[in-house]
């Protein structure tokens, strides 16, 4: 045994319990009140085990019996986060061994590990959330003083190979090997059969998933018994409760329903796997009792409406408005879960009403989007008319940035306010009806030849397939119609202009998305658009901003409001997760 715990361990003794067996006998010897208050303890326990200390003996054997270790080589927890405390703090030394982990992981391995004092080394996952198991053995080659994983992963279900641990357990003797096989039940591997090769694995089990025993905290820690003596020296001495010890003998002896439960589990985890996809989810299914649904930008969104209407699930990522399409922060930092939401696999009765709300989240959900430089390419159309309306009446060769720089102020989204705005900022005051008459006049006569679509019809489709699509534009409808009404309006739910509905202002009011959101009963939703007053409208319409750099700066776009900004809306099939 090559592997020794950290220098105050073995300096250590275990604590020294009783001899067990103590409830045959009149006990006075660890001050315990031996009358009890056995009427308001739970039925079916003795009331002896209540107001007794825990006697573990029986039960490890039983648990050894059952993993087919022997019981020297078994250790019970307060649950599988007593048990990843347990391991660290009895080998990690403080600022000076160095612990492997996979990125992302069961959130208790880096944090008890960082308590403990580890140097932490994490290996990040392949794109697909499956272990990079090249990166892990490059990682070991630094002999490390532990290093543990989750096999199947949580939260992404991912296993590792047995015979790939063993080999790692074998090249680096000096290295723990700490498998934890919380979700082993639901997978159909597990290293547990190879126990006894390798004196450096551990195997950490857990009664709180399969086994329906969370609230009573019961895991395992199965090693060699050198190293459970070890361990021994830093558990605490009666961490397990009567009340689990009672439960698990009891669900021991009915093990085979529970495996059958299991095996049930397993097939109403791909049922509801198999439903997500069919409305176009990606679903990462792994192997344990729950999927990954991929919802991007949704992530968030979702989850709170789902608690909203009674059901819980969990934001794997860290939140739409912190990231970009590409799962980046700020800082450049990769988050491999961004837009995932795991979901359990319940009942039938819990899945079915949790696709209700799938389906009902997606139908108050809106995709809008802008038209001009959003949808359309009108750099050739609409902003050739503006440049010619000022070379006309001021002589002047108006440049793209000063265009572009009018756009970023905000509050000239219409490209006939800018225009007169542009004279207006030369000295040359036109009525704004005549600008508009000639403007149109230009325009119509342009941008038939000049105007295509900047998204694929592949990529419009699958977002309709999933959420409802508008179009709110600050066009008029006679400069829409003419151009773009037979080849949009049958993709998109609804299209509005900006003089549809009389009374309503134009952006970056958010009248027109408010009536939207009114009048389709939409409750969450999007705004793609490539203005400020886009994003402005947006904002103040309670809506999320998508902004797109086909006119400003991403900078500029997110100055004004802008979660996440793009540079095509092909970059759409990974903001949702298409």
């Amino acid at each position: 045994m090559t592997i020794l715990p950290k220098k105050i361990v073995q300096e250590l003794s275990a604590y020294s319990k009783p001899n067990e067996g103590r409830l045959a006998y009149i006990r006075l010897d660890f001050s315990e009140n031996t009358r009890g208050y056995p009427d308001f303890y739970p039925p079916g326990i003795p009331h002896e085990w209540i107001s007794a200390y825990p006697e573990y003996d029986h039960v490890t054997e039983r648990i050894g019996d059952f993993f087919d270790v022997s019981s020297d080589s078994v250790l019970l927890a307060n649950g599988s986060d007593e048990a990843i405390a347990i391991v660290a703090q009895t080998f990690i030394e403080p600022g000076v061994d160095v612990a492997i982990v996979s990125n992302p992981c069961f959130s208790m391995f880096p944090h008890t590990l960082a308590l403990a004092g580890a140097i932490l080394r994490a290996v990040p996952v392949k794109p697909d959330l499956s272990f990079d198991v090249a990166g892990i053995e490059k990682a070991l080659q630094d002999k490390p003083k532990l290093a543990i994983f989750a096999s199947p992963e949580n939260p992404t279900g991912s296993m590792l190979d047995p015979d790939i641990v063993i080999s790692w357990c074998r090249k680096y003797p000096d290295t723990l090997i700490v498998i934890d096989e919380a979700y082993v039940e639901f997978a159909p591997t597990t290293v547990l059969p190879r126990f006894g090769e390798c004196d450096n694995l551990v195997v950490l089990r857990t009664f709180s998933k399969a086994w329906g025993m969370a609230g009573l905290r019961l895991g395992v820690i199965l090693a060699h018994p050198t190293l459970i003596e070890y361990m021994l020296r830093v558990r605490q001495p009666y961490n397990v409760n009567a009340m689990a010890v009672h439960t698990v003998l009891a669900l021991l002896d009915k093990k085979d329903e529970i495996l059958a439960e299991v095996a049930d589990i397993v097939r109403r985890r791909k049922w509801l796997a198999g439903e997500l996809r069919k409305r176009n989810y990606r679903v990462v299914e792994g192997h344990s009792n729950s999927v990954l649904i991929s919802l991007g930008i949704n992530a968030e969104e979702f989850t709170d409406y789902c608690y909203k209407n009674g059901v819980l699930v969990r934001n794997r990522s860290g939140g739409a408005q912190r990231y970009t399409a590409n799962g980046d922060n700020r800082n450049g930092n990769h988050d491999p879960l961004w837009g995932l939401v795991r979901a359990c696999a319940g009942t039938e009765e819990e899945n079915e009403r949790f696709l209700q709300l799938v389906d009902s989240f997606s139908e108050r959900y809106g995709v809008i989007f802008d038209l001009d430089g959003t949808l359309v390419d009108t750099s050739q159309s609409f902003d050739a008319t503006i440049k010619e309306l000022v070379r006309r009446h001021s002589g002047d060769i108006l440049s793209d940035s000063e265009l572009s720089g009018l756009r970023a102020e905000g509050g000239f989204n219409d490209d006939w306010v800018a225009t007169s705005e542009l004279l207006k900022r030369r000295g040359i005051n036109i009525p704004h009806a005549e600008i508009v008459k000639e403007a149109t006049a230009l325009y119509l006569e342009i941008a038939p030849k000049t105007e295509f679509p900047l998204f694929e019809l592949e990529l419009l489709n699958k977002i309709s397939s999933r959420y409802r699509t508008f179009i709110v534009t600050g066009r008029a409808r006679h400069e829409y119609d003419p151009i773009w009404s037979d080849r949009l309006c049958s993709l998109f739910h609804r299209v509005y202009c900006l003089d549809d509905l009389p009374g309503l202002k134009p952006k970056p009011s958010p009248d027109y998305l408010l009536h939207l959101k009114k009048e389709f009963d939409i409750e969450y939703g999007v705004y793609v658009g490539n203005a400020v007053d886009d994003m402005w409208a947006a904002r103040d319409a309670g809506l999320s901003r998508i902004g797109i750099t086909t006119t400003l700066s991403a900078e500029t776009l997110r100055e004004a409001g802008a979660q996440i900004v793009i540079d095509g809306l092909e970059e759409l099939e990974k903001v949702y997760s298409l």
